[in-house]
């Protein structure tokens, strides 16, 4: 029986690292020795994890936001991607004990697909630590500490706090999913999620969803601070951050599924798993509060897989020699046989079956009764308020990014003052989201958003994103904005305005259009020609023409330097453009390459007299157009372009968005899965692509 645990630690730095590399050694000290996979991208994370493979490693296949932080919903799909039998989903500084396999074996055994969700005891002073990821725990002068007296330690110490607790959850594996619907894109650590995705799993009935809270022991080190994850700044600090954080995640939960209607908590689940007869026994009850009635399973089971092998290592044997022994063992004491009645779990009617026996035990009402008493601690005090926003959001309102223009650019551009700009509007929302994770795939964190309409600004930042309003909003039809209509010709003309605002901050701007698909980092490439120079795509298509005849310059992309040449120029191409009835596309080409091509110098450059700016138009073998040798009705595109050495590949010449989407989701050129709201991974199963 395999268990992979996945949490998504900060950086292992002072003593939140201490905290969580204290927490992962325990870990892998229970038996059988779980996987450990450490979701993130710091590379603290990589030095910890690479003493201790192959049980730990690093996956950096999920999404995060543009300030670094982990995209929840992204934890759980690479959990629900594990193959092992058991995925395990845990804060990274909750320590695990022993007891927390015998929890796993009991639930492994129930013939139905399963969700335990747990929260953590918080200890106010925790003195134990270890030194070696196999060592024995350890107290003042490294004395050497039993497990039992740890595990005493908490038991006495440990206190439950609303809402202030860490958070675990484990699941058997399968096709089976934990919730219906989608879970929207929340932010790690920034409330709700939790909240939301117990709502929706109780809601659905996909799975027997219990609480295990009072079943082990789950500890959260109080005495080391939490570290928020994000780095602080003058005009935006952490705990601002927070608060939009909490924001954007309360928005999330009431316009996704049924929370915002009715919210769940972890004081209401209707059915808990509790031990029963003290810290060491291994038997195990589920109590229905609904029905009030304890459905109580011997420790037998457990015993016997013990004694067939190590942990979970004898559990099948066991099943086998437990339905022969079940008799001799049970039925002749003083408990009571009979089948398991039905329960009422949101769509599901029946408690779980056991595998191989559908048989539960129902205690003595004064043995029930003192067990309950003995165990139940948590009651009302888990009861987690719907919203830690401050004023929750109403649920028809509006999101505002609180970061300035400035402010991102400051943030997001690289070391040469480089960002990677996209000007687009909602009609789009697939494609930049295709756009922005080949991007985050080619490992570029310099791209920043221009927004022309109010709904894919919101989406933007729902998404992690980067952005800012161009300007006023337009209201932008869903499939009439492609090129040649009156709503393309009034998009193109912000692109020239936005990079022209941002040259004048000081930066320099690679422009590109969401329909244009990356293959490599094209930025050292176009830098290279030089600060005189404008870089652009040419839109000539005809093998015996020229890159640079009229009105061939693609304005959807180029690289823009910030000096004053430039600066100069694009105040005229936006001048031009102001007064044209075109979109902007031909005023560059008229005030760069002059009408009719007056400053054109041989076939690929024009110089622009006032300026003295020369304009330089892109190898079309390695930045092709969409009509360029016809490289998308290819049957393998990706395999022609890099035979012949594509660097981009523009999705262009071709009218209509329906038509445009669908030529690059069959191309297989495309990087999104819309129906989980994220980036195709490696780890996604085939066929997660459902756009129409």
């Amino acid at each position: 029986m395999t268990i992979t645990i996945y949490t998504a630690p900060a950086p292992f730095e002072g003593r939140q690292g201490q905290r969580q590399m204290l927490a992962i050694y325990s870990w892998l000290q229970l038996n059988p020795r779980p996987s450990v996979v450490l979701l993130g991208q710091d590379a603290s994370l990589s030095k910890f994890a690479e003493p201790l493979a192959p049980f730990v490693r690093v996956d950096t296949e999920i999404d995060f936001t543009f300030l670094g932080a982990h995209m929840f919903h992204t934890m759980v799909g690479r959990a629900r991607a594990s193959t092992s039998d058991i995925a395990v989903l845990i804060e990274p500084d909750l320590i695990l004990f022993p007891d927390f396999i015998d929890v796993l074996g009991y639930s492994h055994l129930i013939q139905d697909d399963w969700l335990l969700v747990a929260m953590s005891r918080n200890v106010p002073s925790f003195p134990f630590h270890q030194q070696l990821p196999e060592g024995p725990w350890l107290i003042k002068s490294n004395n050497v500490v039993e497990t039992e007296e740890v595990h005493a330690y908490v038991s006495q110490h440990g206190q439950w706090t609303a809402c202030k607790g860490g958070q675990l959850w484990a699941w058997n594996t399968g096709k089976v999913p934990l919730h219906a619907g989608v879970m929207p894109p929340f932010v790690y650590e920034q409330g709700q999620h939790n909240e939301w995705l117990l709502n929706e799993a109780l809601t659905s009935g996909y799975r027997f969803v219990f609480d295990a809270t009072e079943a082990f022991s789950l500890i959260y080190p109080q005495d080391i601070p939490k570290t928020v994850q994000v780095t602080q700044t003058e005009e935006v600090d952490k705990y601002e951050y927070q608060e939009w954080g909490f924001a954007v995640n309360a928005h999330l939960a009431r316009h996704y599924g049924s929370y915002f209607f009715r919210p769940a908590n972890f004081s209401n689940l209707p059915v808990k798993l509790f031990k029963c007869g003290g810290p060491k026994s291994k038997k195990f009850c589920f109590w229905d509060h609904f029905k009030h009635l304890s459905y109580c399973f011997p420790p037998e089971l457990l015993l016997i897989a013990e004694g067939q092998g190590a942990g979970f290592a004898g559990m099948q044997a066991a099943e086998d020699s437990y339905i022969t022994s079940f008799r001799r063992y049970v039925l002749g004491k003083t408990w009571k046989y009979f089948p398991i009645q039905p329960h009422l779990l949101g769509a599901r009617r029946n408690l779980p079956f056991w595998k191989n026996f559908v048989s539960g035990f129902r205690m003595s009402s004064n043995r029930r009764s003192t067990c309950l008493q003995d165990n139940f601690t948590v009651g009302a005090e888990l009861d987690c308020p719907v919203s830690r926003v401050k004023e929750p959001l109403p649920l028809n309102s509006h999101l505002a990014s609180p970061f300035s223009l400035e402010s991102l650019l400051s943030r997001v551009a690289n070391s040469d003052k480089v960002v990677v700009l996209a000007v687009v509007g909602n009609s789009y929302r697939d494609m930049l989201m295709s756009w922005v994770c080949r991007l985050k795939w080619l490992k570029l964190s310099n791209l920043i958003l221009s927004a022309v309409d109010d709904d894919i600004y919101e989406f933007a930042i729902l998404q992690g994103l980067p952005v800012f309003k161009s300007g006023p909003s337009m209201n932008l039809s869903f499939n009439d904005c492609h090129f040649g209509t009156e709503c393309f010709q009034t998009v193109t003309k912000v692109k020239s305005r936005t990079v022209l605002q941002i040259l004048q901050l000081g930066y320099h701007v690679l422009l590109s259009d969401v329909d244009v698909y990356w293959f490599k980092d094209p930025t050292r490439e176009l830098m290279s020609f030089g600060p005189g120079t404008l870089v652009a795509q040419t839109d000539e298509y005809n093998l015996t023409e020229a890159l640079n005849v009229p009105r061939r310059l693609n304005s959807g992309f180029y690289f823009a330097w910030s000096n004053n040449a430039t600066i100069a120029a694009f105040e005229r191409i936006v001048k031009h453009a102001a007064t044209s009835h075109m979109s902007e596309q031909p005023s560059f080409y008229d005030v760069l390459c002059g009408v009719g091509g007056k400053y054109r110098v041989g076939t690929t450059l024009c110089v622009e007299p006032l300026t003295n700016l020369t304009v330089h138009f892109l190898d079309r073998e390695k930045y092709p157009n969409g009509a360029y040798k016809t490289l998308w009705e290819n049957e393998n595109v990706a395999e022609v372009c890099k035979r012949q050495g594509c660097v981009i590949l523009h999705n262009n010449w071709i009218s209509g968005r329906k038509k445009k989407l669908a030529r690059q989701i069959a191309s297989g050129l495309w990087d999104y899965d819309d129906r989980g709201r994220m980036c195709v991974k490696s780890w996604h199963s085939s066929g997660q692509i459902h756009l129409f």
